[in-house]
């Protein structure tokens, strides 16, 4: 498995509180065969705004001290970068901000709406030859009131990432749902812990992986979980499976989605 969202630099967001937290966060993911982890600290304008430099050389200290305790697992720079016009002032095209300075972003939408921009930023990324990848669509009340907003935004190139806890029911019954009607319907492209920590929100991602393999079988699963994974890392191409229409068990949980999200 590989982690495309991980909060844990230490003290550079609401992540990791210190060193010593993110050496046990590595432990926990190495020890659940993680095989490499993307760092996303959140990049929001005027709130949490860390400097490129600071997030790759954080990464590069972290592995540095990783190893004296026997973990070998690559960290990758990266961001969560939340959806704001002033950002497009300062990333002109693959490099900062984007996983491994490649050509793919993970962003991220306001907790509760969707901005009127949204589309327009998402091309603008693409312009610039960034492919954005929205983290979590599973949490936003907007988007399981109405899952066929993302079903445009992947036909338009957007991809997106599902979390772990989502998918074993952690965060809740609606998320829970959400990630199953979009991976049945082929709408999920990669997964990460979104961990912040050793303890509840931590980088874990067996039961989420047995999971996935038990809903969309080995292949797919498989695509998900480690080759898209490393493809965004590598900046490659990511293989898409075709969109899968609304089945009779998928109305069921539209309609659950909609009874408890709103």
């Amino acid at each position: 498995m590989l982690d495309l969202h991980c909060h844990l630099l230490p003290t550079i967001d609401d992540g990791a509180k210190d060193l010593e937290t993110s050496i046990k966060m590595l432990a926990i993911a190495q020890k659940n065969n993680t095989k490499a982890i993307v760092a996303t600290p959140h990049v929001i304008e005027g709130e949490q705004f860390p400097a490129w430099e600071q997030i790759v050389e954080s990464c590069h200290l972290l592995k540095q001290e990783g190893r004296k305790f026997g973990l070998e697992i690559p960290i990758y720079p990266g961001g969560e970068v939340a959806i704001h016009r002033d950002i497009l002032d300062l990333v002109k095209g693959p490099g900062p901000y984007c996983i491994n300075s490649g050509r793919y972003m993970l962003v991220e939408l306001p907790a509760m709406e969707i901005p009127g921009f949204t589309e327009d930023f998402f091309f603008s990324l693409q312009a610039r030859g960034i492919t954005p990848i929205l983290a979590h669509p599973e949490r936003h009340p907007v988007l399981a009131k109405d899952p066929e907003i993302i079903v445009e935004w992947i036909r338009r190139g957007v991809l997106t990432q599902v979390n772990g806890a989502s998918i074993i029911g952690r965060m809740g019954e609606r998320p829970m749902k959400m990630t199953e009607l979009l991976l049945s319907r082929n709408m999920v492209h990669c997964i990460g812990s979104d961990a912040h920590s050793d303890r509840h929100r931590n980088p874990d991602l067996t039961k989420a992986a047995e999971k996935i393999v038990a809903l969309i079988g080995l292949e797919k699963a498989r695509q998900v979980l480690t080759s898209n994974s490393q493809k965004i890392i590598d900046s490659q191409d990511v293989e898409i499976f075709e969109i899968q229409q609304p089945h009779k068990k998928a109305g069921i949980f539209q309609k659950l989605l909609n009874k408890i999200g709103m």
